[in-house]
């Protein structure tokens, strides 16, 4: 009969855990400087509760790439927000050496516990996670890292480069007219090269304007295709477009197309642009960035487009007097009913096609998604906090009823921002915490009102049925532990109330 208890107890283990690998993109940002490469992230769940472990996690030097280990939490609860299910941990964590035979050495063997903090979602069967891996004491850096892709550009500081066509080169998983398609392609020329002038890392693209038979091509950079079908430089059959159902490959073996799962707010970029003749008519650089369902779109456009779920444009970039400036520029929604899936982002020289001069150029560094974490109001019981601001993260309030998650009501300011909301009873205080977290993980705001009520008081809490018991003094005060001697009140879940001296 022991035996057969103990294969029970297997089985049942068994069932209840429960792991998913995840080998996915992972970016690592060191001082503002983002690399890109291939990681294994693991998820086990162990009844109801999870344990991350980022595998073999390495570090991207000029030297070469250099392990640092495996970064594992463990009894992560899962937090479910509509069809989301989040995750968050902030631990002390012991890295551990990885098992990769082809690292030599690892770093986890000369590192203290670090912390780190872990922000996470399953969303659609697509994982997104964001850690913070604190080594400021260690090596005087703070780690980023981002899990999972679709939700920001890959190589959005222009790091790494390919051989598109000939001796010319484009950034990985952007183009130029190097890699065009259209009749006019082998006549449109070169218009993109690598920058040494870099507002971080070493390299920026440099766009810049040529002079065709006389005629002036305006410098493009895309993540979809350029095509170029005509001489007239106006002509729509002249423009940049996607389409994800299209098999055709860059020279990196890219497909002509960037996804993009979420619906971000903004978008943010380092540019600097000189015309090289001044045009008082036409004197603009231009960026668009148009998220769609993934279906063929182009920009410019030549009709109304059906499948674009937000556009963000400036085409009023004015020179920036050899100056790194960043734009951000919003997006706005449509009333589409489509899901996004795909993003077109052009860059050009001029926001008129054929203006400007053959001289002109712009550069461009780090591209980011911005996707806003903050609340624009709080409300409990229905009742909107007197003094809420979103820049104020602490209050404290007084409200003498019993206060659940259901009970407090927030919106939010951004599109694509999911909170998470907790209530624990300390001393006579609820600790209400609501955590608003960016659609791509990598921001949070936390927010904390302490509400000082009676209902904390045996009168007021009321247990779900399938809670314990809770214990009280004989003044009403919730007590967490229990002295031997002392008399208390226990109040069961079903709501009977009993003395018991421990």
């Amino acid at each position: 009969m022991k035996k057969l208890f103990t294969l029970l107890f297997v089985a049942m283990t068994a069932i209840a855990v429960h792991a998913t690998d995840y080998e996915t993109v992972v970016t690592v940002t060191v001082n503002d400087v983002t690399t890109e490469q291939t990681g294994l992230f693991i998820i086990t769940e162990n009844d109801g509760l999870y344990d991350i472990n980022l595998k073999n996690f390495m570090l991207q030097s000029e030297n070469g790439p250099m392990g640092v280990g495996n970064v594992e939490l463990k009894g992560i609860k899962p937090y479910q927000d509509g069809d989301v299910t989040l995750f968050f941990a902030n631990d002390q964590v012991q890295i551990t050496d990885g098992d990769d035979p082809n690292v030599p050495v690892w770093m986890a063997s000369i590192l203290p516990p670090v912390n780190v903090q872990l922000r996470g979602k399953i969303e659609g069967g697509l994982l997104r996670c964001y850690l913070d891996i604190d080594l400021l004491e260690e090596m005087g850096q703070l780690i980023k890292v981002g899990i999972g892709d679709g939700y920001q550009m890959p190589n959005p500081s222009f790091e790494t480069w390919h051989t598109s066509t000939g001796d010319f080169v484009e950034p990985n998983f952007w183009h130029s007219f190097e890699s065009a398609s259209g009749g006019m392609a082998l006549l449109a020329g070169n218009h993109i090269a690598m920058s040494t002038d870099a507002h971080s890392g070493a390299a920026s693209a440099r766009i810049f304007a040529t002079s065709i038979f006389g005629i002036v091509a305006n410098g493009t950079m895309t993540t979809g295709r350029m095509n170029a079908g005509s001489a007239i430089a106006t002509d729509p059959v002249n423009n940049a477009y996607l389409d994800t159902s299209l098999t055709d490959v860059d020279g990196n073996g890219e497909p002509f197309y960037t996804s993009l799962y979420s619906r971000p707010d903004s978008v943010v970029a380092w540019v600097k642009f000189k015309q090289g003749t001044p045009s008082s008519e036409h004197p603009y650089a231009s960026f668009s960035a148009v998220i769609t369902d993934g279906t063929y779109y182009q920009d410019p456009e030549d009709k109304a487009y059906p499948n674009v779920v937000a556009k963000a444009q400036n085409r009023e970039i004015a020179t920036t007097n050899g100056e790194w400036v960043r734009i951000s520029v919003p997006f706005v929604y449509t009333e589409n009913a489509v899901d996004p899936k795909a993003v077109l982002i052009t860059v050009s020289t001029n926001a008129d096609p054929g203006e400007g001069s053959d001289n002109d150029e712009v550069l461009v560094d780090d591209i980011a998604f911005v996707y806003n974490a903050k609340l624009t109001s709080l409300k409990i019981k229905g009742l909107e906090l007197p003094v809420f601001g979103s820049d104020e993260t602490e209050y404290s309030y007084e409200f003498n009823e019993a206060i659940t998650e259901d009970d407090i009501e927030v919106t939010v300011d951004g599109r694509a921002t999911h909170v998470m909301k907790s209530v624990e009873v300390v001393d006579d205080h609820y600790v209400c915490a609501i955590k608003a977290i960016g659609g791509d993980m990598s921001t949070m705001t936390s927010y904390t009102v302490n509400v000082k009520s009676s209902a904390t008081a045996i009168r007021g809490l009321k247990p779900a049925a399938n809670q314990p018991a809770t214990y009280f003094t004989l003044d009403g005060r919730q007590a967490k532990t229990l002295k031997p001697g002392r008399i208390y009140i226990s109040r069961q879940a079903d709501g009977t109330v009993t003395k018991i001296r421990p």
